[in-house]
């Protein structure tokens, strides 16, 4: 905590994402005083979700949020009811994309997959206390001299003064655009591959067991000119799994098909279903049995190869997907997010209670988070070329070291 008679170090973060709102989390234990602006009307703004793991970075999670958050974390999970004792729960099932033969399964030691959108709910409750400020689109971010603050300034006209500033916005970060002054460099760059995913409420049990019956967490199919995956998104009737919603994905090089005629909606679905045919189940039915209904989106995934940025005299710097935003390949991108909000919070306690320097400290964070980022962000692309052939997808990461750190 910080000394007598002084008020604890003030944070601003930018962007109410599960970086953000994890790394409020973190500050607030440590004794930080801290707000976070978003530029979105509200938590459930966005319709969309998907499935994350938190796999080699759940105990750094676990440490960094209040008891109360634990007891809920179970609310997040896609499927609280699966036997998490079973070896078989921390592996997925990669399978040849055409005949469905087993072509290994990559180990997730500790794997709890989780729904972002109901992840972010359980985050977001405890800071619903003026925590969290909506509707706040950044503009600018000035620093006054060596040693003043950071000031945040708003499209709404209004500013904030804080000792730190955490840019946590998103693969299209606006405060890694800021840092890197407008430059070409700063811009997210689309990736060559494409992504759609789908959450589906058959409301049939004989359309959801196949899931179930494939692989208790997920199966992938690869080898093939695409790479789909599907699972259980919400399961939240133990007795009746006509009820749980399943989730698929399905990626392909953008080279190989046209655009489709729209990114969400029944269009998106017709096209999806025209354009993927005689692949593996349980994906391919998963998919014919989609209805339009159903929520479905289409869009280019986009990576920023991260490179080190200019922290503002140690007032400023970014984590999470403004960091280094990377394919879904072998789910690092939240496990280098949390790792992100330890780091930074174990920065900020040593230059508050250890004397280090702020500049030197945040710098330091910094270029860690950017070397790390760039591999990880490399590694998930190089992952997502080999996955489409099924000869090199034997010689993925994901085939001989899993989804492990």
């Amino acid at each position: 905590m910080s000394e007598a008679g002084t008020k604890p170090a003030k944070v601003a973060i930018v962007g109410a994402g599960l970086t953000g709102l994890l790394t409020a989390h973190g500050l607030k234990k440590a004794g930080f005083d801290v707000a976070i602006f978003d530029q979105e009307t509200g938590l459930d703004m966005r319709r969309r979700d998907w499935p994350l793991m938190l796999h080699w970075a759940l105990p750094t999670f676990n440490s960094l949020v209040s008891e109360s958050v634990l007891e809920n974390f179970p609310k997040a999970l896609c499927n609280r009811y699966l036997d998490f004792s079973d070896p078989e729960s921390s592996t997925m099932l990669c399978a040849n994309g055409m005949t469905g033969e087993t072509l290994f399964k990559s180990a997730v030691p500790g794997m709890r997959r989780v729904s972002r959108k109901r992840l972010r709910g359980v985050l977001a409750a405890e800071l619903d206390d003026g925590t969290i400020q909506w509707d706040k689109t950044l503009e600018k971010i000035d620093v006054d001299g060596d040693d003043g603050p950071a000031t945040l300034t708003f499209s709404d006209g209004t500013t904030f003064s804080a000792d730190f500033v955490l840019g946590t916005d998103g693969a299209s970060s606006k405060v890694r655009e800021l840092l890197f002054r407008g430059a070409d460099v700063a811009r997210v760059q689309p990736s060559g591959f494409m992504c759609a995913t789908a959450i589906v409420k058959h409301n049939d049990a004989a359309k959801v067991q196949p899931v179930l019956g494939s692989h208790p967490t997920a199966t992938i199919i690869m080898g093939t000119e695409s790479v789909g995956g599907c699972s259980v998104m919400h399961a939240d009737n133990p007795d009746d799994i006509s009820t749980w919603a399943i989730t698929w994905i399905k990626i392909w090089r953008r080279s190989k098909l046209p655009d489709p005629p729209a990114k969400n909606g029944p269009e998106a679905l017709a096209w999806i279903r025209e354009t993927t045919t005689g692949l593996a189940d349980p994906f391919q039915s998963q998919i014919q049995w989609t209805s339009s209904g159903d929520d479905v989106f289409i869009d280019e995934m986009r990576t920023w190869v991260s490179v080190p940025w200019d922290t503002l005299n140690g007032r400023v710097t970014l984590a999470g997907d403004a960091a280094h935003p990377m394919l879904v390949y072998r789910g690092q991108g939240f496990q280098h997010a949390v790792t992100d909000a330890d780091n930074f919070i174990k920065g900020l306690v040593s230059v508050r209670d250890e004397g280090a320097k702020r500049e030197e400290t945040i710098k330091a964070y910094s270029d860690d988070a950017a070397e790390r980022g760039a591999a990880a962000v490399s590694q998930s692309l190089k992952e997502a070329d080999m996955s489409m052939d099924l000869e090199s997808a034997m010689k993925m990461i994901m085939a001989k070291k899993g989804h492990a750190k």
